[in-house]
């Protein structure tokens, strides 16, 4: 059995409290001015000394979360980089279905090849197994604090969101809708790469043409207005809070 070498823990654990520093930073940064704009603009309700403790609120639910976030996000990758390896430096005496099963969660299900009959092999395929050994022993070329194959940020970070944002606040809330219209163009983005075969920074990408673009603008704005309209209860309340702001302040 593969044990982690101390220069492994320490590089990775680095990278854990690195990542905490950043997080808790980046929160306060970039919370702090957006937290005292809106309070002061929208909560005259309060007195001087509740929008202060407001303010501080906001701000340390969005530090306190991002470095939580990062924190566990390094911490899984590090214990999913150690598993795979730990797992290909196992002897075939191991238990066959322990073996399979941290397969599949570390590696994925593609990490297993199946026989002529259709049935699941009895051992990891040959060749992929000795890729991944070959990357694993390449130590090198893999930071500390990266994921060893794409499958593990998927994991990491939605442990990470499962645990850090998932309950419901404002912040939170505020944070999901930003990543959902940004992951939703980058998605679309991919797509038009893989279509095309160019890339989605391209002059004729849907969201950078001059003859496309506007048609999306005009569709999001043509919706956002048919909702505060039609149904303003559906909207998000600072979204609806702006708008009335601007279309519903008395003249």
């Amino acid at each position: 059995m593969s044990t982690p070498s101390s220069s492994f823990l320490f590089d990775e654990l680095t990278a854990v409290a690195s990542a905490l520093i950043a997080g808790a930073k980046y929160g306060v940064k970039i919370r702090l001015p957006h937290a005292v704009v809106m309070t002061c603009l929208f909560r005259k309700d309060l007195s001087s000394k509740e929008k202060i403790r407001s303010i501080m609120k906001l701000v340390f639910e969005h530090s306190s979360n991002l470095a939580a976030f990062a924190s566990i996000y390094k911490i899984v990758l590090a214990t999913l980089k150690f598993s795979s390896r730990y797992i290909h430096s196992m002897d075939d005496r191991g238990k066959l279905m322990g073996k399979l099963l941290m397969t599949l969660i570390v590696d994925g299900p593609l990490s297993l090849t199946r026989t002529s009959s259709g049935e699941a092999a009895a051992v990891v395929g040959t060749e992929y197994n000795s890729s991944l050994s070959a990357a694993a022993t390449t130590t090198t070329t893999i930071k500390a604090g990266q994921p060893e194959r794409p499958y593990h940020s998927l994991l990491a970070g939605a442990a990470g969101g499962y645990f850090v944002w998932g309950k419901y606040s404002s912040v939170n809330h505020q944070i999901i809708l930003y990543l959902t219209s940004r992951i939703t163009i980058g998605l679309v983005k991919r797509g038009w790469e893989h279509i095309y075969h160019k890339p989605s920074s391209s002059p004729t990408s849907i969201f950078q043409h001059p003859k496309t673009y506007p048609m999306v603008a005009a569709t999001v704005w043509g919706i956002v207005m048919l909702l505060f309209e039609e149904s303003p209860h559906v909207l998000h309340r600072s979204l609806k809070t702006s708008m009335d702001e601007i279309y519903r302040r008395p003249v």
